[in-house]
């Protein structure tokens, strides 16, 4: 018995090892750092509560491009998002098994004989193969996913940057209102006690005031909230220390033509590709479950046979496909291919879309920033410097230099608003083009 059973034993210890080592490519940060250009960080320990990249840390200002670097470092949810990526790891690790024998033993108990039965499945040589090409595909189509993760957490990083720059712009150009207006509001006091203006321009002056300073008070509320998004957006919420900003200059250069842009988008897009990877896993899921009729497996019976001893012989063990030759899971499966092809269409549907749409806001953007640098702000400063002039000169009251100043005030309050915009633009337009 024993010089029946150890080559069985042997070779059905042997087979496991001869499993596919699988090499995954996918690098999901790898991804993300060469299509942002930024830096990415290694994987992140789960109790480590911040970290910076190289040259940035806690009170060092940062750009736009630092604050998306540091979101990349610390963003809690993109790197839950990366941890799913060793549950595909298991999955592959898993496809790759091999069943284990089976093996059934009659011990010989009164005129009962010994008698050991082992059954190896061999349908797993033919399965195996798919069903390992479709855990790939399905860890890297997840591997793409995550890619696309990263592009999206570095565009929110800029428009929280970019939100809060707007909000302390506005709030400057606020407390420059007020003070303006505080001091049209003294005058017209002064003018109404000399009995220069009637009491209603005084109190008009006044309601002004009052306007102002309670927009100043929202603005100051608007950057509070700006700066915990902000913080969050970057992953630090939990970091109490102060995250100055800086803005960088404006970028009023014309995007390139929409082909060219829809072109990279094609080639850059990760969830396009993702796409991609879909229709490819639905098509090994398929091919894998035409494999799937019947269950096979080797046997190898032995058996206590009288005077004789024991007596080894080879079989086989099969399910007979007669009624249940996975019909079903194989419609399926042909169904996910369709579905997962009209998937990807959509998808570039949309992705044409958004390109087309990021450039054509950026554009409209980048024209109204124009309008107010060009048209609007010289006109108003030239206004305002020529009214201080004919004051100096005596020609015109000191109310009249403050009511142009006024206007100049408002102007680049809506200036910093374009600015914003136009920020936010370039963020979407190269977030939907899947690169910078």
């Amino acid at each position: 018995m024993r010089i029946a059973i150890c080559p069985t034993l042997l070779f059905s210890l042997l087979l496991p090892s001869c499993a596919v080592r699988h090499q995954t490519a996918v690098d999901p940060l790898s991804g993300i750092g060469s299509r942002s250009g930024l830096p990415t960080p290694s994987r992140a320990s789960p109790k480590q509560d911040s970290a910076w990249p190289p040259g940035l840390g806690s009170g060092v200002p940062l750009s736009p491009d630092d604050a998306a670097a540091v979101a990349l470092w610390n963003n809690k949810q993109l790197h839950a998002d990366l941890a799913t990526l060793g549950i595909a790891k298991g999955d592959l690790v898993d496809a790759g098994l091999l069943r284990n024998p089976r093996l059934d033993m009659l011990m010989p108990v009164g005129a009962k004989p010994f008698e050991l039965l082992m059954n190896f499945p061999i349908e797993v040589f033919w399965q195996r193969g798919r069903r390992v090409q479709a855990a790939e595909q399905a860890f890297e189509l997840l591997g793409n996913s995550l890619i696309q993760n990263g592009l999206n957490v570095i565009r929110d990083a800029r428009w929280a940057h970019t939100d809060l720059v707007l909000a302390l712009g506005r709030q400057d150009v606020a407390q420059r209102s007020v003070e303006l207006r505080d001091r049209i509001a003294l005058l017209t006091e002064a003018r109404l006690k000399a009995g220069d203006i009637s009491e209603l321009d005084a109190m008009a002056a006044k309601s002004d005031l009052a306007g102002a300073k309670e927009q100043l008070a929202r603005l100051s509320a608007e950057v509070a909230v700006a700066k915990e998004r902000f913080r969050f957006a970057l992953g630090l919420a939990l970091d109490p220390g102060a995250i100055p900003v800086k803005a960088d200059p404006v970028s009023n250069s014309s995007p390139p033509p929409a082909s060219d842009l829809l072109e990279k988008a094609m080639a850059s897009r990760a969830d396009l590709k993702a796409a991609e990877i879909s229709i490819a896993a639905a098509t090994k899921r398929a091919g894998w479950e035409r494999t799937r009729l019947s269950l096979v497996s080797a046997q190898l019976s032995s058996k206590g046979i009288g005077n004789n001893g024991i007596l080894t012989s080879p079989g086989i063990s099969a399910e007979l496909p007669i009624f249940n030759r996975n019909q079903g899971l194989i419609a399926r499966a042909d169904a996910d291919v369709e579905v997962q092809m009209r998937l990807y269409l959509a998808l570039k549907q949309r992705v044409a879309f958004e390109v087309q749409e990021a450039r054509q806001l950026l554009l409209q953007a980048q024209a109204g920033l124009t309008r107010l640098s060009v048209d609007v702000l010289p006109a108003l400063r030239k206004t305002a410097s020529l009214a201080q002039q004919q004051y100096e000169k005596g020609e015109v009251a000191y109310l009249f230099v403050l009511e142009q100043s006024r206007g100049l005030v408002d102007a680049e309050l809506r200036l910093a608003d374009s600015e914003a915009v136009v920020r936010r633009s370039i963020a979407q337009l190269e977030r939907s083009v899947g690169s910078k």
